[in-house]
């Protein structure tokens, strides 16, 4: 199972990621940017440019002890929950960003790619960071910073799956990057997850089959609806429908 000793595993493909990515975006041509992605609001620029976001916030807070966005922003919006505060920090930030240039932005995603990595490999891991509710923390308790690091890769994965998928490329689902993706998926829901030998066999996790790698890549980004994960997968009754209303892309 995932955890401080074995993230690692994780962080080592921050960097291929992030350039995988990049490698992805350099080719588009003006109209590939303004197509429209699984998040309703957001164009593939718009999806790039949260990610850009996310890497700049988690930065600031986290490596330089800023006051988050989501805390500035609550004492402007007094009795919002804390999705509709998340929601409304991305969806402002997005809008603000939007005259940034291709170019200028993808410099940006390279830089804070690095700037990242550079940081979690510096942090002890096992030191207590913000609240990752993923792992089941309460909002004002510390988590290990290993589990900010699996839940930002996770994010990223889905996100660059997501543009791949509005450009008509399938979901990032190679050995590299489909194997920290299940694990740290594995840690959320405390299963132990099955990686197969051999090509072409079912990737599962716990007692949920979550099939061969691209189905199972698919899957985790949230390429489906809850209904579609249901037929999906296959497992124990009760678990399928659990997993999938996690699962479910809303």
């Amino acid at each position: 199972m995932l955890d401080a000793s074995s993230i690692s595993l994780v962080l080592d493909v921050y960097r291929p990621e992030r350039a995988s990515l990049l490698d992805l975006l350099r080719g588009l041509s003006k109209e590939d940017w303004q197509r429209p992605t699984e998040c309703p609001a957001y164009t593939v620029k718009g999806v790039a440019t949260h990610v850009l976001g996310d890497d700049l916030s988690l930065l600031s807070r986290q490596r330089d002890g800023a006051e988050d966005g989501v805390s500035l922003l609550a004492a402007e919006m007094s009795g919002a929950d804390f999705r509709t505060l998340l929601d409304t920090f991305n969806d402002r930030w997005v809008a603000t960003a939007q005259f940034f240039s291709a170019e200028l932005l993808m410099e940006l995603l390279r830089s804070t790619g690095e700037w990242t990595a550079a940081y979690y490999e510096a942090v002890d891991p096992k030191t207590p960071g913000e609240s990752v509710g993923l792992f089941g923390a309460q909002q004002e308790a510390a988590s290990p910073f290993w589990q900010a690091i699996a839940r930002e890769y996770l994010e990223r994965w889905i996100h660059h799956s997501q543009i791949r998928r509005a450009l008509g490329v399938s979901s990032l689902a190679e050995q590299q990057f489909l194997v920290p993706g299940i694990e740290v998926a594995a840690a959320i829901a405390r299963m132990e997850p099955v990686i197969p030998t051999i090509p072409g066999e079912d990737w599962t996790l716990g007692p949920v089959v979550l099939g061969v790698a691209q189905q199972a890549a698919d899957i985790l980004t949230r390429a489906h609806t809850s209904d579609e994960v249901r037929e999906l997968v296959s497992g124990p009754a009760d678990v399928v429908t659990l997993f999938a209303a996690v699962a479910g892309c809303p």
